[in-house]
C-alpha cells in the first residue's frame, strides 16, 4: 500500500502542471492559472537577462554545508528555503548536479542558525550563556525564573548533558541571558563553581553563537567585588563629632557604611592609646 501524496497548494505552478507521472491532474483554477503565467514571465525575463534556467549544484552544496555547520538540519534548510526535502538531500548526495534557479536563490538566501520554532538547535549556545550567568553569580533557580524553565533543566544544560536543545529551552535561556547578563548575581556558590570548572563570563565572548569563537579572557574582569576605598580616619572622626550617622558619612566620602564603622573603631582605639 502506497502512502497518499499531499497535493501542493493552489496558486503554484506545480499544482497547475501536475506531476510527471500523471498521478493526479493539473489544476486550472484562477489561482493556479495566474501562478503559471507569473512563472512563465519570470522565465522569460531570466532568458532576457542571460540567466540560465538551472543553477550549478557546487555552490549550493557548499552553502548547505555551512548551514549544517551552524546546526541546521536538511529538513529545516528545506523549510526555510521553501523547497522539498528531497531537493536538499539529492544535492548533498550528488544525485542532482544542478537546481532550478528560483529554488537555488531561495536556498542561498537562507542564513546560518536561522532556526524556527519546530527545530532543535545545538546546545552550545545555551550552554555558553548559562555558564556565563553562573560566572557572574546567578544560580539555577534565578536563571530558571527568568527563563521560565525548570531549574533542573538549567542545571543539566549548563553541565553539557545535551548535544541539542528544543526551541523553548533555547529561547528561554536567551531571554534570561538578555535580562541578567549585565547584572552580577548574589550566589558565591555559582561563581566558585564556574571558576573551578574554567567557565567564562559574558565579556569573554565577541560572538557567543559562533561555534568557532574562542573565549578571550585577556583583560576581562573575573570578579565583581567592590573596589577598596581608603577612608580618612580623621575625616570620619570629625564628621562623627558633627553628629552625622555612619550612612551619611559613607555617602559623603563615597565608601561603604562598613568602612565608616571600621574607621570609627580605629579612631577610638587610637584615642584610647
Amino acid at each position: 500500500m502506497t502512502a497518499t501524496r499531499k497535493l501542493p497548494p493552489h496558486g503554484t505552478e506545480y499544482r497547475y502542471c501536475g506531476p510527471a507521472d500523471k498521478s493526479w491532474p493539473g489544476c486550472r483554477c484562477a489561482k493556479c492559472t495566474q501562478a503559471q503565467a507569473r512563472a512563465g514571465k519570470a522565465r522569460a525575463l531570466a532568458r532576457l537577462r542571460g540567466e540560465p534556467p538551472l543553477y550549478p549544484g557546487a555552490p549550493l552544496v557548499e552553502h548547505i554545508k555551512n548551514l549544517q555547520a551552524s546546526g541546521m538540519s536538511y529538513a529545516l534548510i528545506a523549510r526555510r528555503a521553501q523547497v522539498a526535502d528531497a531537493t536538499i538531500s539529492y544535492l548533498m548526495r550528488g544525485l542532482t548536479k544542478s537546481c532550478r534557479r528560483d529554488k537555488a536563490l531561495r536556498i542561498l538566501a537562507v542564513k546560518p542558525a536561522d532556526f524556527d520554532t519546530s527545530a532543535n538547535r545545538p546546545a552550545f549556545m545555551a550552554v555558553r550563556r548559562l555558564r556565563a550567568l553562573y560566572f557572574i553569580g546567578h544560580n539555577p533557580t534565578t536563571i530558571a525564573a527568568a527563563a521560565n524553565l525548570d531549574a533542573s533543566t538549567v542545571s543539566h544544560v549548563a553541565n553539557g548533558r545535551y548535544a541539542t536543545v528544543d526551541a523553548a529551552t533555547d529561547i528561554g535561556v536567551r531571554k534570561a541571558y538578555s535580562k541578567l547578563c549585565a547584572t552580577p548575581g548574589p550566589s558565591s556558590k555559582a561563581k566558585k563553581r564556574a571558576a573551578a570548572l574554567g567557565w567564562h563570563g559574558p565579556l569573554a565572548w565577541d560572538d557567543i553563537d559562533n561555534p568557532n569563537e574562542q573565549p578571550d579572557t585577556e583583560g576581562v574582569v573575573v570578579t565583581f567585588r567592590r573596589p577598596k576605598v581608603s577612608v580618612d580616619v580623621e575625616a570620619v572622626a570629625r564628621l562623627t563629632r558633627a553628629g552625622k550617622t555612619a550612612q551619611q558619612i559613607a555617602e559623603e566620602l563615597g565608601c561603604h557604611k562598613r568602612s565608616v564603622v571600621r574607621a570609627r573603631g580605629k579612631a577610638e582605639m587610637e584615642a584610647a592609646a
